[in-house]
């Protein structure tokens, strides 16, 4: 049986530092991943108003030693705030059929599969796999499909590192 610094057996034990540096992180995520939802979702949480401005100035900070001490601060906010209703919500979001918070971390493996063989299939010159695109998604411009099929080819043959048409393709992919 273990005892509590009380000497009692039914005290709870302290939390040792690394637990609290584990929660405090967890704490940081969530503030993160609440950072990725729109304003409207926001609005829709019962937030803290204080964190509710928090994560709002979040979405307009672009330099990363900013960010990282914004995040830093989300994550000292989000302490004085309950997380079950919070992780319940974005849970909800994440199941929600219109996709509009999706972390690529949460993309089904099987899904990813199925646009990268479209994707190679556009890559390859398919106009079969171009037409059903441009069925599926009303709002693709043709001369655009085709301009980020071509960038993409000379991304690849080219191996540079920051391939933007193609994950410009795969988010239009995903789309369908």
């Amino acid at each position: 049986m273990t005892l509590s610094p009380d000497n009692t057996p039914d005290a709870p034990l302290p939390l040792s530092k690394t637990q609290k540096k584990k929660m405090a992180e967890n704490l940081q995520k969530l503030g993160e991943d609440l950072s990725l939802l729109s304003v409207d979702q926001l609005e829709r949480l019962d937030l803290d108003p204080e964190l509710f401005k928090a994560l709002v100035e979040a979405k307009s900070i672009t330099a990363n030693v900013a960010g990282r001490r914004h995040r830093q601060y989300i994550g000292t906010l989000m302490r004085q705030v309950d997380p079950e209703p919070l992780l319940a919500a974005i849970e909800q979001l994440k199941i929600a059929p219109t996709g509009i918070y999706r972390p690529k971390s949460e993309i089904d493996p099987q899904i990813e599969k199925d646009i990268q063989v479209v994707l190679d299939r556009l890559l390859t010159g398919d106009d079969d796999t171009m037409e059903t695109i441009l069925s599926a998604v009303p709002d693709m411009d043709r001369q655009r499909l085709r301009q980020l099929i071509r960038n993409a080819n000379k991304e690849i043959s080219s191996q540079k590192k920051k391939l933007k048409s193609f994950q410009a393709l795969k988010e239009i992919i995903a789309r369908i």
